[in-house]
Protein backbone atom coordinates (compact mmCIF):
# COMPACT_ATOMS: atom_id res chain seq x y z
CA UNK A 1 0.00 0.00 0.00
CA UNK A 2 2.69 2.49 0.76
CA UNK A 3 4.45 1.69 -2.24
CA UNK A 4 1.44 2.57 -4.11
CA UNK A 5 0.85 5.47 -1.97
CA UNK A 6 4.46 6.64 -2.94
CA UNK A 7 4.29 5.89 -6.68
CA UNK A 8 1.28 7.52 -7.01
CA UNK A 9 2.42 10.98 -5.35
CA UNK A 10 5.95 10.60 -7.80
CA UNK A 11 3.66 10.24 -10.57
CA UNK A 12 1.96 13.69 -9.35
CA UNK A 13 4.75 15.51 -8.28
CA UNK A 14 6.94 14.80 -11.35
CA UNK A 15 5.05 16.79 -14.06
CA UNK A 16 4.69 19.83 -11.64
CA UNK A 17 8.32 19.62 -10.78
CA UNK A 18 8.96 19.90 -14.51
CA UNK A 19 6.21 22.32 -15.06
CA UNK A 20 8.25 24.68 -12.95
CA UNK A 21 11.66 23.89 -14.09
CA UNK A 22 10.19 24.66 -17.77
CA UNK A 23 8.87 27.56 -16.27
CA UNK A 24 12.25 28.71 -15.03
CA UNK A 25 14.47 28.45 -17.80
CA UNK A 26 11.71 30.73 -20.18
CA UNK A 27 11.89 33.26 -17.05
CA UNK A 28 16.05 33.24 -17.39
CA UNK A 29 15.72 33.50 -21.12
CA UNK A 30 13.43 36.19 -20.82
CA UNK A 31 15.42 37.73 -18.34
CA UNK A 32 18.55 37.15 -20.28
CA UNK A 33 17.00 38.53 -23.60
CA UNK A 34 15.84 42.02 -21.69
CA UNK A 35 19.59 42.49 -19.85
CA UNK A 36 21.42 41.87 -22.85
CA UNK A 37 23.90 43.94 -23.88
CA UNK A 38 24.76 44.88 -27.90
CA UNK A 39 28.15 44.46 -29.04
CA UNK A 40 29.54 47.51 -31.02
CA UNK A 41 29.65 47.71 -34.23
CA UNK A 42 30.64 48.79 -37.52
CA UNK A 43 27.91 51.00 -39.23
CA UNK A 44 28.83 51.57 -43.20
CA UNK A 45 31.91 53.74 -43.66
CA UNK A 46 31.28 57.18 -45.09
CA UNK A 47 34.11 58.02 -47.38
CA UNK A 48 34.08 61.90 -48.46
CA UNK A 49 31.10 64.03 -48.59
CA UNK A 50 29.66 66.24 -51.28
CA UNK A 51 29.84 69.55 -49.79
CA UNK A 52 28.71 71.35 -52.76
CA UNK A 53 26.43 70.58 -55.61
CA UNK A 54 25.71 73.19 -58.11
CA UNK A 55 23.44 72.39 -61.44
CA UNK A 56 22.85 68.56 -62.61
CA UNK A 57 25.26 66.38 -59.94
CA UNK A 58 24.66 62.82 -59.61
CA UNK A 59 25.71 60.13 -56.96
CA UNK A 60 25.52 56.55 -57.05
CA UNK A 61 26.06 54.90 -53.34
CA UNK A 62 26.03 50.77 -55.16
CA UNK A 63 21.80 51.70 -55.58
CA UNK A 64 21.94 53.29 -59.17
CA UNK A 65 22.43 57.30 -59.67
CA UNK A 66 20.11 59.66 -57.77
CA UNK A 67 20.16 63.19 -58.05
CA UNK A 68 22.44 64.91 -55.34
CA UNK A 69 22.14 67.73 -53.50
CA UNK A 70 24.80 69.63 -51.16
CA UNK A 71 26.12 67.88 -47.64
CA UNK A 72 25.32 64.74 -48.93
CA UNK A 73 27.81 62.19 -47.09
CA UNK A 74 29.05 59.35 -49.43
CA UNK A 75 29.78 56.16 -48.66
CA UNK A 76 33.08 54.21 -49.66
CA UNK A 77 32.77 53.18 -53.76
CA UNK A 78 30.37 55.46 -54.32
CA UNK A 79 30.44 57.39 -57.33
CA UNK A 80 29.84 61.28 -58.74
CA UNK A 81 28.78 62.80 -62.00
CA UNK A 82 28.09 66.54 -62.83
CA UNK A 83 26.31 67.65 -66.03
CA UNK A 84 27.06 69.70 -68.49
CA UNK A 85 28.07 73.20 -66.89
CA UNK A 86 27.46 71.86 -63.49
CA UNK A 87 30.22 71.97 -60.40
CA UNK A 88 30.14 69.62 -57.49
CA UNK A 89 32.86 69.96 -54.23
CA UNK A 90 33.71 66.99 -52.48
CA UNK A 91 35.71 66.52 -49.45
CA UNK A 92 38.12 63.27 -49.36
CA UNK A 93 38.87 61.45 -46.24
CA UNK A 94 42.73 62.68 -46.30
CA UNK A 95 41.38 66.37 -45.97
CA UNK A 96 41.90 67.47 -49.38
CA UNK A 97 39.01 69.02 -51.79
CA UNK A 98 38.07 68.10 -55.06
CA UNK A 99 36.19 70.68 -57.03
CA UNK A 100 34.58 68.67 -60.14
CA UNK A 101 34.09 70.32 -63.75
CA UNK A 102 31.09 69.99 -65.98
CA UNK A 103 30.67 66.35 -67.72
CA UNK A 104 33.38 65.03 -64.98
CA UNK A 105 33.20 61.28 -63.49
CA UNK A 106 34.99 60.37 -60.02
CA UNK A 107 34.82 57.07 -57.74
CA UNK A 108 36.12 56.73 -54.27
CA UNK A 109 37.67 53.63 -53.12
CA UNK A 110 39.87 53.09 -49.81
CA UNK A 111 42.95 54.53 -50.80
CA UNK A 112 42.38 55.87 -54.01
CA UNK A 113 40.02 58.43 -56.15
CA UNK A 114 39.82 57.42 -59.91
CA UNK A 115 38.88 59.83 -62.44
CA UNK A 116 36.82 58.41 -65.43
CA UNK A 117 36.63 61.27 -67.16
CA UNK A 118 36.53 65.29 -67.47
CA UNK A 119 38.56 67.56 -64.66
CA UNK A 120 38.91 68.32 -61.30
CA UNK A 121 41.02 70.43 -59.12
CA UNK A 122 42.19 69.36 -55.99
CA UNK A 123 43.08 71.18 -52.80
CA UNK A 124 45.56 68.87 -51.09
CA UNK A 125 46.63 69.79 -47.48
CA UNK A 126 49.99 69.58 -45.67
CA UNK A 127 49.87 66.11 -44.18
CA UNK A 128 52.46 63.66 -41.91
CA UNK A 129 50.07 60.06 -43.53
CA UNK A 130 49.88 58.95 -46.81
CA UNK A 131 47.27 60.96 -49.14
CA UNK A 132 45.46 59.19 -51.20
CA UNK A 133 46.62 58.02 -54.82
CA UNK A 134 44.48 59.71 -57.65
CA UNK A 135 44.10 57.03 -60.53
CA UNK A 136 43.68 58.42 -64.30
CA UNK A 137 43.10 55.15 -66.17
CA UNK A 138 46.76 54.09 -65.76
CA UNK A 139 48.44 56.90 -64.33
CA UNK A 140 48.48 57.73 -60.71
CA UNK A 141 49.11 61.17 -59.22
CA UNK A 142 50.15 62.06 -55.52
CA UNK A 143 49.98 65.21 -54.19
CA UNK A 144 50.49 66.74 -50.38
CA UNK A 145 50.59 70.74 -50.06
CA UNK A 146 49.45 71.23 -53.55
CA UNK A 147 46.61 73.05 -55.90
CA UNK A 148 46.75 71.02 -59.43
CA UNK A 149 44.20 70.48 -61.79
CA UNK A 150 43.77 66.73 -63.60
CA UNK A 151 42.07 66.14 -66.97
CA UNK A 152 41.73 62.65 -68.59
CA UNK A 153 40.01 62.14 -71.69
CA UNK A 154 40.24 58.62 -73.02
CA UNK A 155 44.15 57.54 -72.72
CA UNK A 156 45.30 60.82 -72.25
CA UNK A 157 46.09 62.78 -68.88
CA UNK A 158 46.83 66.24 -68.61
CA UNK A 159 48.00 67.41 -65.11
CA UNK A 160 48.86 71.03 -63.86
CA UNK A 161 50.51 72.47 -60.78
CA UNK A 162 49.88 75.74 -59.78
CA UNK A 163 50.74 75.17 -56.28
CA UNK A 164 53.45 72.94 -54.47
CA UNK A 165 54.85 69.52 -55.89
CA UNK A 166 53.06 66.52 -57.50
CA UNK A 167 54.34 63.25 -58.36
CA UNK A 168 53.14 61.61 -61.64
CA UNK A 169 53.77 57.92 -62.46
CA UNK A 170 52.85 55.67 -65.95
CA UNK A 171 53.78 53.35 -67.73
CA UNK A 172 56.15 55.05 -69.03
CA UNK A 173 58.06 56.48 -65.74
CA UNK A 174 57.71 58.77 -63.22
CA UNK A 175 58.38 62.43 -62.90
CA UNK A 176 57.54 65.45 -60.62
CA UNK A 177 55.60 68.09 -61.54
CA UNK A 178 56.34 71.83 -59.83
CA UNK A 179 54.44 74.83 -59.91
CA UNK A 180 53.79 76.58 -63.19
CA UNK A 181 54.29 73.25 -65.06
CA UNK A 182 52.39 70.85 -67.03
CA UNK A 183 52.50 67.42 -67.46
CA UNK A 184 50.91 65.24 -70.30
CA UNK A 185 51.19 61.68 -70.82
CA UNK A 186 49.04 59.73 -73.94
CA UNK A 187 48.57 56.16 -73.23
CA UNK A 188 51.84 54.37 -72.32
CA UNK A 189 54.37 56.93 -73.45
CA UNK A 190 56.72 58.39 -70.92
CA UNK A 191 55.54 61.21 -69.16
CA UNK A 192 56.29 64.75 -70.53
CA UNK A 193 56.41 68.13 -68.29
CA UNK A 194 57.05 71.39 -69.78
CA UNK A 195 56.37 75.29 -68.43
CA UNK A 196 53.15 76.54 -68.82
CA UNK A 197 53.06 80.57 -69.72
CA UNK A 198 49.19 80.63 -69.14
CA UNK A 199 46.46 78.26 -67.92
CA UNK A 200 43.43 78.86 -68.48
CA UNK A 201 41.77 78.88 -64.75
CA UNK A 202 38.24 77.48 -65.39
CA UNK A 203 38.07 77.54 -61.27
CA UNK A 204 37.43 81.01 -60.93
CA UNK A 205 40.40 81.74 -59.29
CA UNK A 206 41.12 78.54 -56.83
CA UNK A 207 44.69 78.23 -58.46
CA UNK A 208 45.20 81.93 -56.98
CA UNK A 209 44.89 81.62 -53.41
CA UNK A 210 46.25 78.38 -51.80
CA UNK A 211 44.06 76.31 -50.15
CA UNK A 212 40.71 78.36 -51.09
CA UNK A 213 38.74 75.67 -51.01
CA UNK A 214 40.04 74.13 -47.40
CA UNK A 215 37.42 74.64 -44.75
CA UNK A 216 37.10 77.72 -43.10
CA UNK A 217 36.66 77.01 -39.28
CA UNK A 218 36.20 74.05 -37.32
CA UNK A 219 34.06 73.01 -34.16
CA UNK A 220 37.24 72.23 -32.61
CA UNK A 221 37.75 75.81 -30.71
CA UNK A 222 41.28 77.22 -30.44
CA UNK A 223 43.00 78.98 -28.02
CA UNK A 224 45.40 81.84 -28.89
CA UNK A 225 47.82 83.11 -26.11
CA UNK A 226 49.68 86.01 -25.27
CA UNK A 227 52.43 86.73 -23.28
CA UNK A 228 51.61 90.92 -21.90
CA UNK A 229 55.00 90.46 -20.22
CA UNK A 230 56.79 88.63 -22.77
CA UNK A 231 59.30 90.60 -25.43
CA UNK A 232 57.56 92.63 -28.03
CA UNK A 233 56.45 91.73 -30.86
CA UNK A 234 56.09 87.98 -29.92
CA UNK A 235 53.10 86.66 -31.91
CA UNK A 236 50.39 84.44 -30.34
CA UNK A 237 50.95 80.86 -29.64
CA UNK A 238 48.07 78.27 -29.71
CA UNK A 239 47.66 76.38 -26.94
CA UNK A 240 47.59 72.32 -27.06
CA UNK A 241 44.54 70.32 -26.32
CA UNK A 242 44.59 68.17 -24.18
CA UNK A 243 41.52 66.79 -24.40
CA UNK A 244 38.20 67.54 -26.38
CA UNK A 245 34.58 65.69 -25.63
CA UNK A 246 31.87 65.78 -28.07
CA UNK A 247 28.07 65.14 -26.96
CA UNK A 248 25.32 65.27 -29.36
CA UNK A 249 21.68 64.28 -28.20
CA UNK A 250 19.15 64.32 -31.50
CA UNK A 251 15.17 64.23 -30.57
CA UNK A 252 12.41 65.43 -32.67
CA UNK A 253 14.16 67.30 -35.30
CA UNK A 254 16.38 69.12 -32.98
CA UNK A 255 19.92 68.77 -31.71
CA UNK A 256 22.35 69.98 -28.97
CA UNK A 257 26.08 69.18 -29.20
CA UNK A 258 28.31 69.56 -25.99
CA UNK A 259 32.08 70.39 -26.87
CA UNK A 260 33.89 69.93 -23.24
CA UNK A 261 37.89 71.26 -24.17
CA UNK A 262 40.57 71.45 -21.99
CA UNK A 263 43.36 73.10 -22.72
CA UNK A 264 47.15 73.34 -21.85
CA UNK A 265 49.68 76.32 -21.38
CA UNK A 266 53.35 74.29 -21.76
CA UNK A 267 55.16 77.13 -21.10
CA UNK A 268 56.86 79.28 -18.13
CA UNK A 269 54.99 82.21 -17.56
CA UNK A 270 51.25 83.18 -17.13
CA UNK A 271 49.25 83.89 -20.34
CA UNK A 272 45.83 85.84 -21.69
CA UNK A 273 44.06 83.50 -23.80
CA UNK A 274 41.69 84.48 -26.88
CA UNK A 275 38.94 81.44 -27.39
CA UNK A 276 37.73 81.16 -30.40
CA UNK A 277 34.61 79.10 -31.76
CA UNK A 278 32.69 78.32 -35.06
CA UNK A 279 29.37 76.64 -34.98
CA UNK A 280 27.73 75.33 -38.10
CA UNK A 281 26.06 77.46 -40.80
CA UNK A 282 21.92 78.09 -38.74
CA UNK A 283 23.03 76.85 -35.62
CA UNK A 284 22.97 78.75 -32.24
CA UNK A 285 25.02 78.94 -29.47
CA UNK A 286 23.12 78.23 -25.66
CA UNK A 287 25.75 78.30 -23.20
CA UNK A 288 29.23 79.00 -22.51
CA UNK A 289 31.16 78.25 -19.38
CA UNK A 290 35.12 78.44 -18.22
CA UNK A 291 36.18 76.32 -15.35
CA UNK A 292 37.81 78.74 -12.44
CA UNK A 293 38.96 77.27 -9.26
CA UNK A 294 37.48 73.37 -10.12
CA UNK A 295 33.78 74.93 -10.80
CA UNK A 296 32.25 75.99 -14.31
CA UNK A 297 31.81 79.91 -14.29
CA UNK A 298 28.63 80.11 -16.48
CA UNK A 299 29.59 83.01 -19.10
CA UNK A 300 27.06 85.66 -20.95
CA UNK A 301 26.60 86.82 -24.19
CA UNK A 302 27.54 90.27 -24.81
CA UNK A 303 28.42 92.37 -27.49
CA UNK A 304 31.76 93.71 -28.71
CA UNK A 305 32.51 96.78 -26.98
CA UNK A 306 30.46 95.79 -23.73
CA UNK A 307 32.46 92.53 -23.79
CA UNK A 308 35.95 94.32 -23.89
CA UNK A 309 34.70 96.91 -21.12
CA UNK A 310 33.25 94.55 -18.71
CA UNK A 311 36.27 92.12 -19.47
CA UNK A 312 38.70 94.95 -18.29
CA UNK A 313 36.63 95.75 -15.51
CA UNK A 314 36.56 91.99 -14.19
CA UNK A 315 40.37 91.24 -14.91
CA UNK A 316 41.80 94.66 -12.81
CA UNK A 317 39.64 93.37 -9.70
CA UNK A 318 41.20 90.00 -9.70
CA UNK A 319 37.96 87.96 -11.03
CA UNK A 320 38.97 85.47 -13.84
CA UNK A 321 36.26 86.43 -16.58
CA UNK A 322 34.05 84.47 -18.84
CA UNK A 323 32.70 86.51 -21.84
CA UNK A 324 31.92 85.54 -24.92
CA UNK A 325 31.57 88.10 -27.80
CA UNK A 326 29.38 87.16 -30.85
CA UNK A 327 31.69 88.30 -33.91
CA UNK A 328 29.47 87.23 -36.96
CA UNK A 329 26.87 84.62 -37.56
CA UNK A 330 29.15 81.55 -37.18
CA UNK A 331 32.32 82.79 -35.32
CA UNK A 332 32.09 83.33 -31.09
CA UNK A 333 35.21 84.93 -28.92
CA UNK A 334 36.25 85.14 -25.57
CA UNK A 335 39.21 86.12 -23.44
CA UNK A 336 40.50 84.06 -20.53
CA UNK A 337 42.39 85.00 -18.09
CA UNK A 338 45.18 83.77 -16.36
CA UNK A 339 45.95 80.38 -18.02
CA UNK A 340 49.25 79.43 -15.06
CA UNK A 341 51.96 78.41 -16.38
CA UNK A 342 51.81 73.95 -16.85
CA UNK A 343 48.62 75.03 -16.41
CA UNK A 344 45.33 73.65 -17.67
CA UNK A 345 41.79 75.61 -18.23
CA UNK A 346 38.21 73.91 -19.75
CA UNK A 347 36.05 74.93 -21.74
CA UNK A 348 32.49 74.19 -22.29
CA UNK A 349 30.13 75.70 -25.46
CA UNK A 350 26.87 74.26 -26.41
CA UNK A 351 24.67 75.01 -29.06
CA UNK A 352 21.66 73.84 -31.33
CA UNK A 353 20.54 73.65 -34.68
CA UNK A 354 17.96 71.66 -36.41
CA UNK A 355 18.51 67.95 -37.73
CA UNK A 356 14.84 67.15 -39.12
CA UNK A 357 14.48 63.55 -41.22
CA UNK A 358 14.37 64.64 -44.50
CA UNK A 359 13.60 62.03 -47.43
CA UNK A 360 13.47 59.35 -44.40
CA UNK A 361 17.39 60.21 -43.80
CA UNK A 362 18.37 61.79 -40.91
CA UNK A 363 22.03 63.45 -41.07
CA UNK A 364 24.47 65.05 -38.40
CA UNK A 365 27.90 66.63 -39.36
CA UNK A 366 29.95 67.59 -36.60
CA UNK A 367 33.16 69.98 -38.00
CA UNK A 368 36.64 68.71 -36.81
CA UNK A 369 38.65 69.74 -39.78
CA UNK A 370 40.11 73.27 -39.91
CA UNK A 371 42.17 75.33 -42.11
CA UNK A 372 45.24 74.61 -39.81
CA UNK A 373 44.96 70.74 -38.50
CA UNK A 374 44.86 70.85 -34.59
CA UNK A 375 46.56 67.66 -32.61
CA UNK A 376 43.46 66.71 -29.81
CA UNK A 377 45.87 64.44 -26.85
CA UNK A 378 42.09 62.76 -26.06
CA UNK A 379 38.93 62.57 -28.24
CA UNK A 380 35.94 61.25 -27.67
CA UNK A 381 32.75 62.03 -29.22
CA UNK A 382 29.02 60.38 -28.37
CA UNK A 383 25.79 60.92 -30.60
CA UNK A 384 22.65 60.04 -28.61
CA UNK A 385 19.80 59.26 -30.97
CA UNK A 386 17.46 57.55 -28.85
CA UNK A 387 15.22 54.79 -30.07
CA UNK A 388 14.52 56.55 -32.75
CA UNK A 389 18.16 55.49 -33.92
CA UNK A 390 17.33 51.55 -33.35
CA UNK A 391 15.05 52.14 -36.71
CA UNK A 392 18.03 53.33 -38.28
CA UNK A 393 20.46 52.19 -40.85
CA UNK A 394 23.43 54.16 -39.35
CA UNK A 395 26.63 55.27 -41.68
CA UNK A 396 29.43 56.92 -40.58
CA UNK A 397 33.27 57.61 -40.32
CA UNK A 398 34.97 54.07 -39.97
CA UNK A 399 36.80 54.96 -36.68
CA UNK A 400 33.03 55.41 -35.13
CA UNK A 401 31.38 52.37 -33.99
CA UNK A 402 27.10 52.09 -33.19
CA UNK A 403 26.52 50.99 -29.79
CA UNK A 404 22.92 49.71 -28.20
CA UNK A 405 21.60 48.39 -31.61
CA UNK A 406 21.95 52.60 -33.08
CA UNK A 407 20.95 54.08 -29.84
CA UNK A 408 24.64 56.10 -29.57
CA UNK A 409 27.36 56.32 -32.36
CA UNK A 410 30.17 56.90 -30.98
CA UNK A 411 34.24 57.89 -31.61
CA UNK A 412 37.35 58.05 -29.62
CA UNK A 413 40.98 58.11 -30.63
CA UNK A 414 44.11 59.36 -29.14
CA UNK A 415 47.00 61.76 -30.13
CA UNK A 416 44.37 62.61 -33.14
CA UNK A 417 44.47 65.02 -35.76
CA UNK A 418 41.11 65.81 -37.73
CA UNK A 419 41.52 65.74 -41.32
CA UNK A 420 37.93 65.29 -42.23
CA UNK A 421 34.32 66.52 -40.52
CA UNK A 422 32.40 63.57 -38.47
CA UNK A 423 29.50 62.56 -40.38
CA UNK A 424 26.69 60.91 -39.58
CA UNK A 425 23.49 59.52 -41.69
CA UNK A 426 20.70 57.31 -40.79
CA UNK A 427 17.96 55.97 -43.09
CA UNK A 428 14.36 55.03 -41.52
CA UNK A 429 13.81 51.55 -42.61
CA UNK A 430 10.85 50.46 -44.14
CA UNK A 431 8.05 49.42 -41.76
CA UNK A 432 7.07 45.60 -42.50
CA UNK A 433 3.92 44.45 -42.99
CA UNK A 434 3.40 41.49 -41.04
Amino acid sequence: MNDKLRKSRRSTWMPRIMLALLIGVIGAVVVYAKTLVLPPARAAAIQARLELAAGEVWVDQGAGEEPAISQTPLLTSAKVRTGAGARALVRLPDGSAAFLRGGTSLALGDEAVALAGGEYWLDAPAIERNALVHRLGDVGVAAVDAGLSMKRDGDTVAVYVARGLAVLTGPGGRVEVHAGELATVKGATAPKVEPLAFWDDWTGGMADFGGSVATIASGNGEIFATDRGGPKGKPAQRLQLKSQSVRAVIRNGLSETEVDQTFFNPGPRPVEGWYWFSVPEGASVTSFAVETNGQLVEGEFIERKEAAKQYGAAKRSGHAPAILEWIDSRTYRARIFPILPSGARRVVLRYIELRPVVDGKLTYVYPMAGRTPMRIGELSLTVDLGDEGRKMEIATLAEARVEDGGRRVTMRRSGYTPRVDFQLEGTMQAKRND
